[in-house]
């Protein structure tokens, strides 16, 4: 009787550790298939910026762009272009961004935030928009 006993904990015991290897290596597959179609920074978004007029600018923060700043963040100028292409027409630019480059325009002019500051640029003022694909 007593070696049955020791058998069964024993084969109770690998069976336990084999099913919970098991669920842990398809949760790993699942969420590897998932970020490879989703891409590896997450969903991919879509930077808006929208020329903005003098009315718009009262009450409002205003972070003033610089040369440097455009060339850090090649995705705010990519908008920035498209955006004051014409200047005389109020026009609004979608550019495709990563979740790291938003990541990165957010910490550096707050962007995403809830009450984004308007950008300048070369005296034209510049509303900004994240959205989600």
């Amino acid at each position: 009787m007593k070696p049955d006993r020791k058998r069964l904990i024993v084969v109770g015991t690998l069976a336990f550790i084999g099913v919970v290897v098991l669920v842990a290596a398809t949760v790993f597959g699942f969420t590897t298939i998932v970020a490879l179609i989703t891409g590896i920074d997450g969903p991919p978004q879509m930077l808006v910026v929208e020329v903005v007029g003098e009315e718009e600018l009262q009450n409002a923060s205003v972070i003033h762009l610089t040369d440097r700043d455009l060339k850090q963040h090649p995705v705010l100028a990519s908008a920035i272009r498209e955006a004051g292409s014409d200047s005389n027409v109020p026009a609004s630019a979608p550019v495709p961004m990563t979740g790291a480059e938003c990541l990165a325009l957010t910490e550096s002019f707050g962007v995403y935030t809830a009450n984004a500051p308007i950008l300048e640029y070369d005296g034209v003022y510049y509303a900004t928009r994240v959205l989600l694909h």
